[in-house]
């Protein structure tokens, strides 16, 4: 399975920095300014410059070429952290088609977990039948990483997982130690990174490695933009009844051009995926098919690779378990960043989701509280419903024909 990579929106012609595709972009319209997200740019356009001087060793590796460069930031990266719909994701885009270097990799970090895994089970399969002689597969996999891509980038780096905590530990520590340039954005302070979690303190060693390796940078912008956004006619219909299931069937017809749909069966790392029913390109579930089973992200960006139109019914506003939460929480995330459009049926709006992902955590967590929380799964279903208001506007779904015709 190889790392698939995050499609950046597009960008005028002509600006190469990120200073000026971000001008480009407040320029036409696309954007407002912001004094925040300029001083993010700043520190952005002043790492990608420092990059074209990255080159090339005859052992696979590289580094940065001194060239006077007394300021000890030559192989830092960034680490830039804000509450959501601050416009991370953006800047990261920009500043990923700015960097002049091959070796070089964007990825959400759903992504990279799933991506790591199944290099893990492929080493291990190659140490049992005797193909590998080096007994730790992870050291094999990292050393495979590191000669790939010399920037690594990171989309939404989180942790709510002690087992991926401990991968992602070793994993990123031996990335960093190999003199790969870490850029990754994320909610919360690395200090609060997998905060509240169990053997948390095993966890803290690599805190305390990622800040030697990275600036940290706060993204304190003023506002979620995405719920300033419009939101577009369709595609959220409530309560899911018999009405809504007739406007879905509908909407499917209509899509599919009235071809008749067919169930489908997808190949996952060695098990499949059943889709219920899907035609050109589009594809049906419930609910319950993609939360309340044992899925995870390898599966989501398996179904979201494969269509570019999903049909959700019966999305719920009480969710009964957290794992339910936590698997949609990932499920928004990938459709997302593969530019999948979303059509559901719910009980409600995105804020009443929101409240019952809250009340399946226990509902210590009380009202939606400003950026600076810190909870991981709050954060989460933060996010996701801040991607689900955003999926439904205009912008949104002109920006999906807009990367749909470059295929």
């Amino acid at each position: 399975m190889t790392m698939p990579q995050i499609e950046s929106p597009p960008v005028p012609p002509g600006p190469t920095t990120v200073t000026e595709r971000y001008d480009a972009l407040v320029a036409s319209g696309t954007i407002e300014r912001d004094p925040a997200q300029e001083g993010v740019v700043a520190v952005l356009d002043a790492l990608a410059h420092r990059l074209k001087d990255i080159k090339q060793t005859r052992f696979g590796l590289t580094r940065l070429l001194d060239r006077g460069d007394n300021s000890g930031k030559k192989g830092r990266g960034i680490y830039f952290f804000g509450g959501v719909g601050r416009g991370k994701t953006m800047l990261m885009d920009l500043f990923f088609e700015s960097v002049p270097l091959e070796a070089k990799r964007r990825i959400h970090f759903h992504e990279f977990m799933a991506d790591v895994h199944d290099r893990l089970r492929k080493a291990r399969e190659k140490m049992e039948d005797r193909d590998m002689s080096d007994g730790d597969p992870l050291s094999h996999v990292v050393r495979t990483l590191a000669t790939e891509a010399r920037l690594l980038c990171f989309d939404e780096l989180a942790v709510t997982d002690i087992a991926d905590a401990m991968m992602l530990g070793r994993a990123l520590t031996e990335l960093l130690s190999q003199g790969v340039v870490l850029v990754a954005t994320s909610n919360v302070d690395p200090d609060h990174l997998y905060e509240g979690g169990i053997y948390r303190e095993l966890f803290l060693p690599f805190v305390a490695r990622l800040k030697l390796h990275v600036d940290v940078v706060n993204l304190d912008a003023r506002t979620d933009f995405r719920l300033e956004k419009r939101e577009a006619e369709g595609g959220w219909y409530t309560p899911p009844d018999a009405n809504a299931k007739v406007k879905l069937d509908l909407v499917f017809t209509r899509l599919t051009d009235n071809v008749p749909p067919e169930p489908l069966t997808l190949p996952v790392v060695g098990r499949t995926i059943r889709v219920p029913l899907q035609a050109r390109g589009v594809a049906r579930f419930s609910f319950r098919d993609l939360c309340l089973t044992p899925m995870a992200a390898v599966d989501y960006i398996t179904i979201a690779q494969r269509f570019h139109t999903l049909i959700i019914e019966g999305l719920p506003a009480r969710f009964g378990h957290r794992n339910h939460v936590k698997r949609l929480c990932s499920l928004i995330d990938v459709l997302h960043e593969q530019h999948v459009k979303l059509i559901v049926s719910a009980h409600g709006d995105p804020h009443s989701i929101y409240l019952g992902m809250v009340a399946a955590f226990g509902g210590a967590m009380g009202p939606p509280p400003n950026h600076s929380d810190t909870f991981p799964e709050l954060l989460e279903s933060r996010r996701a419903v801040s991607r689900l208001i955003e999926m439904r506007s205009c912008d949104y779904l002109c920006r999906l024909r807009e990367v749909r015709s470059l295929h």
